[in-house]
């Protein structure tokens, strides 16, 4: 199944405002920051601190499934005064 990502700040930056990533049958939240580290191996340590959000709710269970229509982002940790 293919979702798209919406990325934001120095993801964002770095691949683009979205990518499209193919997840196996039936994906849940846990398969998209793997799938991710593995396609753009450059951002794994972006990646590895990105707090994920489906339909504009951060997700608390990595067993959350996912559909081609759901919303999906990442939100790297944002700093500043």
């Amino acid at each position: 199944m293919q979702v798209t990502i919406k990325l934001f700040a120095m993801l964002g930056e770095q691949l683009g405002a979205t990518v499209k990533l193919d997840l196996p049958a039936a994906p849940t939240a846990a398969d998209i920051k793997p799938a991710l580290q593995t396609a753009y191996p450059a951002v794994r340590q972006l990646l590895a601190t990105a707090r994920l959000a489906v339909n504009q709710e951060f997700v608390e269970d990595d067993a959350q499934p996912i559909s081609a229509t759901d919303e999906i982002a990442l939100i790297p940790p944002v700093s500043g005064g």
